[in-house]
């Protein structure tokens, strides 16, 4: 069993706190952008494009997220309404999707290919998913089901400002095991990049690989169960699963190939 007693709370000037969880989701954004605009250079499409659009791509996702997490939640807000509008508690899903409608309001205004966007951000994020499960784990947030008895690799949060509701039990580090699977879905779209040559494919293969892996790693977390055992990600997760794979055969029947260079 591992004891973990790092302070997610880096530096605190009255009520202001800077943590771990902002420095990695800040970084990981910031790495998604750079990297999502060099991949759109090399798909034929200006950077800046990417720069304009990211502020409010970034805006609808934490939105999203904030949603998808009161949903889940909705005892505990319905009973505390003036909390929604609080920070602490974001959902991946609903980052994705807010973000997805960002990106379809931006490319229809600026006629942009909105299919080929998305590919260049393919790569980036689930690279970006991944350094933000750190600052995850450094919180003690999205934490897993707890063990009984503990196994070698599960966690005891125990500083005082860790997330989970107790700093005395093992828990399945859940971040951990998305944080691993994330860079695995990173490799494997990295190395296709340049082999998938129809436009919008690359990112559905990440939507169905990332969904195929979350839908197992929430049976150890510690999520809200809707129906038939499964959690809220999860029934999202064979969504897109059963949306993104046959798209991604009729888009590579139908759509014409994309710009994409081997360099």
């Amino acid at each position: 069993m591992i004891r973990f007693d790092l302070d997610p709370i880096i530096v605190q000037f009255g009520h202001l706190q800077i943590g771990w969880y902002g420095v990695f989701m800040g970084l990981g954004i910031g790495i998604a952008v750079w990297l999502t605009a060099r991949e759109a250079k090399r798909r034929g499409i200006l950077p800046d494009a990417i720069y304009d659009a990211a502020l409010w791509v970034v805006i609808a996702g934490i939105v999203g997220a904030r949603f998808f997490h009161v949903i889940d939640n909705w005892s505990l807000y319905a009973a505390n309404p003036a909390a929604i509008f609080g920070t602490a508690g974001l959902a991946i899903y609903g980052a994705l999707i807010g973000g997805l409608i960002a990106v379809v309001i931006y490319t229809t205004q600026r006629h942009l290919p909105f299919w080929r966007i998305l590919d260049a951000a393919a790569p980036a994020i689930p690279l970006a998913q991944a350094i933000a499960r750190i600052g995850c784990f450094i919180n003690g947030d999205n934490y897993g089901v707890p063990t009984n008895p503990p196994l070698p690799w599960s966690v005891t949060w125990t500083n005082p400002n860790a997330m989970v509701p107790d700093r005395t039990v093992a828990y399945q580090p859940a971040q951990l095991y998305e944080g691993l699977w994330d860079l695995i879905v990173f490799a494997i779209i990295w190395r296709l990049r340049t082999r998938v040559k129809t436009d919008g494919v690359l990112f559905l293969i990440y939507a169905a690989l990332y969904s195929f892996g979350r839908f197992f790693i929430s049976f150890v977390r510690e999520d809200n169960i809707y129906f038939a055992n499964l959690r809220q990600a999860q029934i999202i997760a064979l969504a897109v699963m059963a949306l993104a794979i046959p798209l991604a055969f009729w888009l590579n029947w139908r759509q014409p190939k994309g710009i994409v260079s081997h360099a």
